[in-house]
């Protein structure tokens, strides 16, 4: 069991490893493709959103410069009107003028050339400035604008430092020349407030978004890595493998150095958008992920783990508690078993000691018959004390046969009519005869029986009342009296009384252990005191099992030193013929005077006895040896030669059952009704069914009693002369 079972608990953790393997595999599988989707998502979003913020900051831009630069010809326009109004009037071009449209144009700088470009009047915030754009201003293109009074001209200087200057320009109405005014912004402001998208980029985190390049024509224009900025990407190894690349809703894997990592590439209309994450930042929950999901299932394996040990250890206890109370209940077994092997030894004691006591009391009784050969008063006495052994003999094997036959339920009991009066007063005579030795009067008293007629098995219920009332003389006091009754109890349900027998007796009593096993095979009390109290041990268990075959109880109360009572309860069925035939039977004289009789037996001194017994009462007999010539003698005689047939049934050659069925099979009219008496020591009621079955009539068991012999053939007989007539 030890070895199975721990076959049993290594397959199990080899089972828990193997499915701990493929979890962790299969969660590692999973989260890896999950990371990687998310990382994938998450930089291709971020591409899309860095390529749409582009062209909006373009656009944006765009039309800053643009708006910037209508305002600024707008106001060059201005001025020129403002001048040739001035000049109109009779006012002069001075620098109080230009301070004055200054101001009220918002400009930074004003300028008057003449037509070949020499400044006529100015006035500026910063004449450094000033002098830079008319320097500026002297360029060929610009000065072609000085013929064209609807023309003008405007642009955007990027300065190095990083501020800018607007600059429009428009021809001279008052004379021939050109106007130009400025704006100036410089690098803090343009900072600031210009968007670029090196500003987006610096909220993007190079360790959870990864590296983000924005190139214009082969240089790094933004990045969020701002040590990348202004490098040539032809020098750049992660640049130049994603641009092999152009799927922009994909991530791809690549190496950088010997480090792995993933990237992606966008192109936009003016830029290159390009975006890389390291392995460790597209995976970086990955080992958490799987950690969990391994723990989560070393907890739901070590719950499971420790609810099987607590199953376990609860069935090695149930296991433990089941095999405890099998040894127990083998101990009581053997116990029991060792009780009854005692019993059984002692019981074989007791039979060895009480079939040879009668044994020894019929040689002894033939010996001294022998001696007073002359005295018939002697071989009287001697004869009526070898019939009282034999009867002693006879029902000390009866016991014995009869517990064999209870306890392999193989008993079967009778349905006949039978008269209760009658049996108690058979058994009465027995019993009180016995008591009248040690003085114990018997009191019987009836109570409110109705039906004395009943039906059911006569011989059993002999048995039981024999068995408790012998007991209760044979344990009875001296000078004491033994109680006996019976009534009828009706039924409501049923039309079957049940009655009630009651025996109380003032004897010795039981103790209360014995009392527990009264009803066990061979169990006596007082085995011990043999001279007075001899018996098997049967009777008790017999009266038990018979009295519930019947579909009856049977209990006691018991008082060790004052008395027992036995209460037995017994439905029966009610014969309501029975007065007609036992009128008819007290009118019917019983005698086979003159009948022929053919008797087979194969023992010689059953074959004596019997025919004694017949010819004592005027018979005729004819002595057949065995079931085959019992058969060629009945073949041969004339019909009606016989009267009867007495067939033993335990013959050689031929048993009585085979010859009573081949007597039947003869093709002779008096065959098929001649009475058959079965004559035998099979005495059970299964071997009277079988006596029945072979066609025979009767059954009488032996030892024979002669005058139920008689009384049986007579009755067989006058039947079979009543059905010819």
């Amino acid at each position: 069991m030890d070895i199975r079972r721990r076959i049993k608990v290594k397959r199990f953790w080899i089972f828990g490893i193997l499915l701990g393997i493929c979890v962790t595999a299969a969660s590692l599988y999973y989260f890896f493709r999950a990371e990687k989707k998310e990382a994938e998502n998450r930089m291709v979003e971020t591409v899309n959103y860095v390529k749409v913020q582009c062209s909006t900051y373009t656009h944006y831009n765009e039309a800053s410069e643009s708006k910037s630069l209508l305002r600024a010809i707008e106001s060059a326009r201005q001025m020129s009107t403002n001048i040739d109004m001035e000049t109109e009037n009779g006012g002069r071009l001075s620098q109080e003028f230009l301070k004055e449209n200054l101001q009220t144009l918002w400009v930074d700088g004003i300028l008057v050339l003449d037509a070949e470009g020499k400044t006529v009047c100015k006035y500026s915030m910063d004449e450094a400035l000033t002098n830079e754009i008319t320097d500026y201003l002297q360029k060929d293109i610009i000065m072609d604008f000085t013929g064209y009074e609807e023309r003008s001209y405007s642009e955007r200087i990027d300065r190095e430092d990083g501020s800018r200057i607007d600059i429009a320009a428009c021809a001279r109405k008052d004379a021939p020349g050109m106007v130009a005014i400025y704006y100036y912004t410089s690098s803090e402001f343009v900072r600031n407030y210009t968007l670029t998208v090196q500003n987006l980029l610096n909220g993007y985190s190079t360790q959870k978004d990864g590296t983000i390049i924005v190139a214009d024509k082969g240089t790094i224009v933004a990045s969020n890595d701002e040590s990348l900025l202004g490098q040539d990407t032809a020098g750049n190894q992660v640049v130049q493998a994603m641009k092999e690349h152009t799927d922009s809703q994909h991530i791809f894997h690549l190496k950088n150095e010997g480090t792995g990592g993933y990237g992606i590439m966008l192109k936009q209309r003016d830029y290159y958008i390009y975006a890389y994450l390291p392995d460790t930042e597209v995976f970086r929950n990955l080992p958490l992920s799987v950690t969990a999901v391994v723990f989560l299932y070393l907890l739901i394996f070590g719950i499971f783990c420790f609810w099987g040990y607590r199953a376990d250890l609860a069935h090695r206890k149930q296991e433990q508690e089941k095999d405890e109370k099998y040894k127990a209940e083998l101990l009581r077994t053997a116990k029991k078993a060792e009780a009854a092997n005692e019993a059984k030894t002692e019981f074989l004691q007791r039979m060895s000691h009480d079939i040879r006591t009668p044994i020894n009391g019929i040689c002894g009784m033939i010996n001294v018959a022998d001696h007073y050969a002359d005295n018939m008063e002697k071989q009287t006495e001697c004869r009526a004390k070898i019939k009282k052994t034999s009867h002693l003999l006879l029902e000390l094997i009866n016991e014995v046969l009869d517990m064999s036959k209870l306890e392999s339920d193989e008993v079967v009991l009778e349905d006949i009519p039978f008269n209760l009066n009658s049996i108690f007063e058979e058994i009465l005579g027995v019993i009180e005869h016995m008591a009248a030795e040690q003085n114990i009067r018997i009191i019987w008293e009836e109570k409110e029986v109705t039906h004395w007629n009943l039906i059911g098995s006569p011989v059993h219920v002999k048995r039981i009342l024999m068995n408790i009332l012998s007991n209760a003389v044979k344990y009875n006091k001296e000078n004491g009296y033994v109680y006996i009754s019976c009534r009828e109890i009706p039924s409501k349900q049923t039309a079957m009384p049940t009655l009630e027998f009651v025996c109380r007796d003032t004897g010795i009593g039981m103790t209360e252990a014995f009392q527990k096993r009264i009803f066990e095979p061979f169990a006596q009390e007082h085995a011990g005191s043999r001279t007075k109290f001899a018996g098997t041990g049967l009777g008790m268990p017999i009266t038990k099992k018979l009295v519930e075959k019947m579909g009856g109880t049977i209990s006691f109360e018991s008082k060790e030193g004052t008395g027992t009572t036995f209460v037995i309860r017994i439905p029966f069925q009610i014969d309501a013929d029975m007065k007609d035939r036992n009128e008819t039977e007290e009118k019917t004289e019983t005698s086979i005077q003159g009948l022929h009789v053919l008797l087979t037996e194969d023992n010689e001194l059953n074959m004596e006895i019997a025919e004694f017994v017949l010819q004592n009462e005027g018979a005729v007999v004819t002595k057949a040896w065995n079931g085959q010539k019992a058969v060629d003698i009945f073949r041969k005689s004339r019909p009606g030669e016989f009267d009867a047939i007495l067939m033993d049934i335990m013959m050689p050659v031929m048993n009585g059952y085979e010859a009573a069925k081949m007597i039947r099979s003869l093709d002779r009219e008096d065959a098929k009704v001649i009475p058959i008496i079965a004559m035998t020591a099979n005495a059970f009621t299964e071997d009277k069914m079988r006596v029945k079955e072979a066609g025979m009539d009767e059954h009488i068991a032996k030892p024979v009693d002669g005058k139920l012999l008689v009384k049986v053939i007579n009755e067989l007989v006058k039947r079979n002369q009543r059905e010819k007539l």
